[in-house]
């Protein structure tokens, strides 16, 4: 499906969801931002398909039940298109409706930020994926926020450990994009390698649009690296393992802050291992029955197949149930506070075993792929 039909569907099914609410005379209008389109419709789509799927299982049930009225859900989805300023006039236009009041999406910073300093400052609860979020999370206005995947000081903690024990690095050099999200990793990753014995000898930014990283990949010649944490997502990061292999007197052992696994399973007969994080679970070798069965669903749900980004959709998919049954136990779907307190004092054992802290910050289990030997594996990573 190409990712105009794609986007179509989305459109679609967000109405098929609102023809099932209409059944009911009470509903809940739930707004969506996602980049359904541009270079981070890879995240974002996925991620909507999991909103969209989450939202079409509790209305077959019946919807939730709130003190004594039942209640389903209807969604309205705007187009972020990968860019800030559209992800600020997507936010605009569910903002100009009264009734929306809980907001899912957006994975990546960039034009995350904006929609997000906008939802702070209006009576809303959001959920999103994306990195700086940490950095609003717990401030005045960001009350209502949250974000559904685990922060990067909770994922090194179990990242580093697993990365340096599978490959056998020794001398790890840093690459990323000069961006301030990349500053926020090194600060988490960099003391946890050097305290796991690794030395990290050299950290190099590139610009965000590079497609020839030659130049900056000729800085970690030759400096006897046998690895290189890199991040950004799966296009850029096998244009580094490529250009890496072509240089030669490069690391052959990467480490990969988030994305698949795609990149360097592309390149596993050049290069020597290839490990990279899983931010919901691995669909991709799933061993537990409930990371199967959910599996089945999607592929009914959406009529696709698995891709090496589908996995994003769990993004937002098990806090869609969290909301549901906090809305529940409060006995309001308006009441915003009560329902956030609901939340963050819930522990939900769904396809992710997930919770919140005080300041809306996930804790979640994560799976961490790995490329060794030729053979491609995972472990679970559990966030207690």
């Amino acid at each position: 499906m190409t990712v105009s039909g794609l986007k179509l569907w989305l459109l679609a099914a967000a109405a098929s969801v609102a023809l099932n609410a209409a059944a009911s005379a009470q509903t809940v209008k739930i707004g969506m931002v996602n980049s359904l389109t541009g270079p981070h419709a890879s995240f974002d789509l996925p991620a909507a398909e999991g909103v969209q799927m989450a939202f079409d299982e509790i209305n077959k049930k019946g919807g939730i039940t709130v003190k004594g009225k039942k209640y389903t859900f209807t969604l309205v989805s705007e187009d972020a298109q990968s860019k800030p300023e559209l992800a600020v006039s997507g936010a605009q236009k569910l903002l100009r409706d009264d009734d929306i009041k809980v907001v899912f999406g957006i994975l990546t910073s960039g034009p995350g930020m904006p929609a997000a300093t906008l939802f702070g400052k209006s009576d809303i609860l959001y959920f999103g994926g994306f990195t700086l979020l940490d950095t609003l999370l717990g401030k005045p206005g960001f009350e209502l926020a949250f974000r559904t995947l685990d922060a990067d000081s909770v994922v090194s903690k179990s990242f580093v450990p697993t990365s340096v024990k599978e490959l056998g690095v020794k001398k790890v050099g840093i690459l990323l994009p000069n961006e301030d999200v990349s500053r926020s990793i090194v600060a988490a990753y960099k003391p946890l390698l050097e305290g796991a014995g690794v030395t990290v000898p050299i950290v190099e930014y590139f610009q965000p649009d590079t497609s020839d990283f030659a130049p900056v990949l000729r800085k970690f010649q030759n400096m006897e690296l046998d690895g290189l944490l890199t991040g950004t997502n799966d296009a850029m990061v096998e244009a580094i393992v490529r250009q890496s292999t072509e240089l030669g007197n490069l690391p052959k052992k990467f480490l990969y802050r988030g994305g698949s696994g795609a990149p360097g399973i592309k390149y596993s007969k050049q290069i020597d291992g290839f490990v990279w994080q899983i931010l919901t679970r691995d669909l991709d070798y799933a061993s537990e029955n409930k990371v199967k069965e959910w599996i089945e669903r999607y592929k009914a749900f959406t009529k696709k197949d698995m891709s090496p980004n589908t996995y994003w959709a769990l993004t937002f998919y098990d806090t869609v149930f969290m909301m549901a049954k906090a809305m529940e136990q409060v006995g309001s779907v308006t009441d915003l506070k009560a329902i956030a307190a609901s939340i963050k004092g819930m522990r939900y054992d769904g396809v992710r075993t997930m919770r919140f802290d005080k300041d809306g910050r996930a804790q979640a289990d994560i799976d961490i792929g790995i490329l060794k030997d030729g053979k491609i594996s995972s472990v679970r990573a559990p966030f207690e």
